[in-house]
């Protein structure tokens, strides 16, 4: 090889390397932009207040024995299951319930402690918690680390009653068999699930999320906390159920908790979802919410 190829293979090699060298930087420029084009994009997300215009002033009010506000939630029919769901879902059908009035938000940490005090009752307890269990103390957050019959038993307390599952479903998604409590499409800040999009890693206070109020004007219906409602769970239940006022009583092995929890992914939280536990689980993503019979309650307050 002479002095001439020699030269021209090492600025050839040089020249590659060069490119190469350029792409690199073009690579990390572009992959720095994106993070930084995802993270303005994550902040106009967080400054947009987008008006929630539904009008929830037309359904009844009142306070509870517990003073906390109930909604009323008319009697009629409503879609019931998903088609497109879990096997436990299905099938999809349409189920008439009575009115009934339904908690507006879940039952928080003040409002238990209240209980516990007169009714010299239990501590919830929560065997395990990734966060500080001092988070589990705030007042304003619902309460966890209560089992089935801790919410029956707060509920009977306050003068109420567990939401059958069908109520819950209902309040949950309305007459039209909604996906998530506003509506067909995961937006962002209607829930509190899994991760910190929503600025909050484990529970958030009760009513955070104005806009992922249901068509009624319940809070939390999805994320946030999971929620005990009065049946058993069956897999088939929804085969064997009546469809006016459907109650499954046969005891199993478990009872149904519904709505997911601030660790659920956006399909756990989904209208429809099923979940099931034994009536003695305590844990950090299940609490409650009360109900009543309309015909069992005092006279509205609007």
């Amino acid at each position: 090889m002479n002095n001439k190829q020699l030269t021209f293979g090492i600025i050839f090699v040089f020249f590659i390397a060069i490119l190469f060298f350029l792409v690199i930087v073009w690579e990390i420029k572009k992959s720095i932009d994106f993070q930084e084009k995802m993270a303005n994009a994550q902040q106009n997300i967080k400054k947009v207040t987008v008006e929630d215009h539904r009008d929830f002033s037309i359904y009844e009010t009142m306070v509870g024995d517990d003073g906390r506000e109930m909604i009323k939630v008319p009697e009629g029919v409503f879609t019931r299951g998903s088609h497109m769901g879990d096997i436990d879902e299905k099938p999809e059908q349409e189920v008439y319930v009575d009115a009934f009035w339904v908690d507006k938000y879940e039952v928080t940490v003040e409002a238990y402690n209240k209980f516990r005090k007169a009714a010299d009752y239990v501590e919830p307890s929560v065997p395990f918690f990734e966060g500080d269990h001092e988070l589990l103390k705030t007042p304003k957050f619902p309460v966890v680390g209560v089992s089935w019959y801790d919410a029956v038993n707060y509920c009977s307390w306050a003068g109420k009653r567990l939401l059958t599952e069908a109520e819950w479903e209902k309040a949950a998604r309305g007459t039209h068999g909604l996906a998530y409590p506003w509506g067909n499409e995961m937006l962002p800040r209607r829930a509190n699930i899994k991760g910190t999009a929503d600025d909050y890693a484990y529970m958030a206070p009760v009513g955070t999320y104005p806009m992922g109020r249901s068509v009624y004007g319940v809070y939390d219906m999805s994320g946030n906390v999971s929620e005990w409602v009065e049946d058993w769970y069956d897999q088939f239940a929804f085969e064997k159920l009546d469809m006016i006022n459907p109650v499954y009583e046969k005891e199993t092995k478990n009872h149904v908790y519904r709505g997911g929890s601030w660790d659920a992914t956006k399909v756990d939280i989904r209208a429809s979802k099923r979940f099931a536990a034994t009536p003695g689980r305590k844990d950090a993503i299940v609490g409650f919410r009360c109900g009543k019979s309309v015909e069992a309650a005092s006279t509205p307050k609007n």
